[in-house]
């Protein structure tokens, strides 16, 4: 019997753990037949138990599979062990008529000709530009009564501080006041709490109800990391790898990098795996590079999916596996980043790790050159013009 592709095994030991993440992705597997023979009953099982965990991934994709004809609201059972119950979801019902076969998998956008082959070829990938994240709000807090918020900050609820500062930026049940978040903020942050340090850095950083200050920001990023918060120490180490109100060092903002990614931030994670494949602030390692951007892609980071996809297709820091590649670079592309749509267009140009489909490498050109990379329309309007030249008079 035929030894099982390593990936079925990995994403398989994990989904019988009840991983729903590991449990979308081996369901995925099945649909796309991917490493696997193709079994959409399979598919189903896995994907309804990752999605009964909440995994917005496997919803989507059910609800998708159902508008196609599939039938997932078979009886499927739950493994044994501890997971979070999630509220069932409507996937949707399979057409009245028989069934049709599921469809092909979609197709997105081609690649060039010629300059095509270039772009593959391996490359140090040079550090990408990292977003500071600039949502305070996603915390965990429920606002519900913004009077009842504000009774608990006259009583000095630290957590009411923030949560009602987080009503006033974003405008839930009050009118939007930025000044206003940033005062609460700030007697949040006063009093010590790293919740109230890390927003008011942020409202600094974006200068929302206040000056725009790196200095200030930095000061209370690093308030904030060092009582821990993970969103915090990746911020302080962006803007420390960057020089933003302070002398750069790779090497200082791969040790912040460490300090969030060991909570499981998912930018920390990718930033620090970008410093370990570019051999920045760290001794280049691009066996370490490739299990970072694996953890980062395992949560659905579009810059990790098309980093990991990058290192697969070139065979760096892990054994080459052109189909793994295509199918995380599709993922990114999915997402809208338009190196990932370029990449994956050029990859159905050439017939790389997915079928060669020329109508749909273009598409994805194109997409790439709307998502502001301006060598997809370029590369589209080449290829267009060698079909032509190549199709019968």
């Amino acid at each position: 019997m035929a030894r099982e592709p390593e990936i079925v095994t990995r994403y398989r030991s994990l989904a019988l753990e009840n991983d729903p993440v590991a449990q979308f992705k081996l369901g995925d597997l099945y649909r796309l037949g991917y490493q696997v023979k193709r079994d959409l009953d399979e598919a189903v099982v896995w994907l309804v138990r990752s999605a009964r965990q909440g995994n917005a991934d496997a919803m989507a994709l059910l609800k998708k599979m159902a508008a196609d004809g599939v039938d997932v609201r078979r009886r499927v059972d739950d493994l044994p062990g501890k997971w979070q119950a999630a509220p069932r979801p409507d996937y949707g019902a399979p057409p009245a008529e028989a069934p049709r076969p599921p469809a092909a998998e979609p197709e997105p956008a081609p690649p060039p000709p010629q300059p095509v082959e270039a772009e593959l070829k391996p490359k140090v990938i040079p550090l990408p530009e990292i977003e500071v994240e600039t949502d305070p709000l996603r915390i965990g807090e429920t606002i519900d009564d913004p009077v009842a918020l504000r009774a608990a900050v006259d009583k000095g609820d630290l957590a009411a501080m923030v949560a009602l500062g987080n009503a006033y930026r974003e405008g839930k049940g009050v009118a939007v006041d930025p000044a206003e978040a940033v005062r609460l903020y700030t007697l949040a942050a006063k009093a010590g709490d790293a919740r109230g340090q890390y927003s008011l850095g942020v409202m600094y950083d974006l200068g929302l109800g206040v000056a725009q200050s790196n200095a200030h920001a930095l000061k209370w990023f690093r308030e904030a990391a060092k009582q821990g918060d993970p969103q915090a120490q990746f911020n302080l180490g962006n803007m420390i790898q960057q020089g933003r109100g302070v002398e750069s060092s790779a090497e200082v903002a791969a040790k912040w990098f460490k300090q969030a990614a060991e909570q499981g931030d998912a930018g920390a994670i990718f930033a620090l795996g970008a410093l370990y494949e570019a051999g920045t602030g760290v001794e280049r390692d691009e066996i370490q590079a490739v299990e970072l951007y694996r953890q980062a892609a395992d949560q659905g980071l579009a810059l990790a999916l098309h980093n990991l996809a990058n290192m697969l297709r070139q065979g760096r820091g892990t054994d080459a596996d052109p189909f793994e590649a295509a199918m995380l670079c599709r993922r990114a592309a999915e997402q809208g980043l338009p190196e990932a749509q370029y990449n994956y267009a050029a990859m159905l140009a050439l017939g790389l790790g997915v079928e060669k489909n020329e109508d749909a490498a273009i598409r994805w050109f194109r997409r790439a050159a709307k998502s502001g990379d301006p060598r997809g329309e370029a590369q589209a309007e080449a290829l267009e013009k060698r079909r032509r030249a190549e199709a019968p008079s």
